[in-house]
């Protein structure tokens, strides 16, 4: 059963920042490699490899993009939508925020959300997909790893406390398990994508959808990482 966040959870959220401080905190340090910013494009068909959007950014090809080094970086990669992203955090079964994150096991994510809708939401799912920070010979951007849908939720309000989702401001939480596509197998096939060391960031771009009507995206959420595994 997943557990609701506590106000005490909730510091870190604040620690690890939204879209919007995460860009001001670039832009007073610009300069510095470790951190610019850049928000991804994320488009209905992405290409293999997700360009930035930000040619400052492609200039300078950085590993650990917007402050990576130190803890992730939350952004929200679509604008009308029903519900606005604030910040986020992720921690480990026990809510343990430990960085870089830990994929050896299943992770709690939290979004603090306002939802701009007039109803509720109990039956949603959230659908997730997973790139590698690219700066080689493939260009400057994000790699796509295909993930077959492992580390998606489709069944994300299933005892779940912090579901329905209501009018308002909220934090939701809901768990992905990336055992279940790091896998021994996995990693021998996608060796040169994925590698065995915490040097670069991944990527994880959360689709929140209504189940009731799934061709209408409620959030879209860009979550870049440390990893390691």
């Amino acid at each position: 059963m997943l557990l609701l966040v506590q106000p005490a959870r909730f510091r870190s959220i604040k620690n690890f920042g939204s879209h919007q401080d995460a860009s001001n905190q670039a832009a007073e340090v610009a300069g510095s490699n470790e951190d610019n910013t850049d928000d991804p494009e994320v488009a209905p068909n992405t290409p293999y490899l997700m360009a930035d959007s930000s040619l400052e950014q492609e200039e300078e090809c950085v590993a650990l993009p917007n402050r990576t080094r130190v803890r992730p970086s939350f952004f929200q990669c679509k604008d009308d939508t029903k519900f606005e992203l604030h910040g986020g955090a992720i921690t480990n079964g026990n809510g343990d925020d430990a960085y870089p994150v830990s994929f050896n096991s299943p992770i709690r994510i939290f979004l603090d959300i306002t939802s701009s809708s007039n109803k509720r939401f109990d039956n949603l799912g959230v659908e997730v997909s997973i790139f590698k920070r690219s700066t080689g010979w493939f260009g400057c951007g994000w790699m796509f790893l295909p993930s077959f849908g492992l580390l998606s939720n489709y069944d994300m309000c299933d005892d779940n406390p912090s579901c329905p989702v209501t009018p308002g401001r909220q934090v939701i939480e809901f768990e992905i398990d990336p055992t279940k596509l790091f896998t021994n197998l996995f990693r021998m096939i996608h060796y040169d994508l994925v590698g065995t060391d915490h040097k670069s960031a991944y990527q994880l771009v959360v689709r929140l959808r209504d189940n009731r009507d799934p061709y209408r995206e409620l959030l879209c959420a860009t979550i870049q990482t440390r990893i390691t595994l």
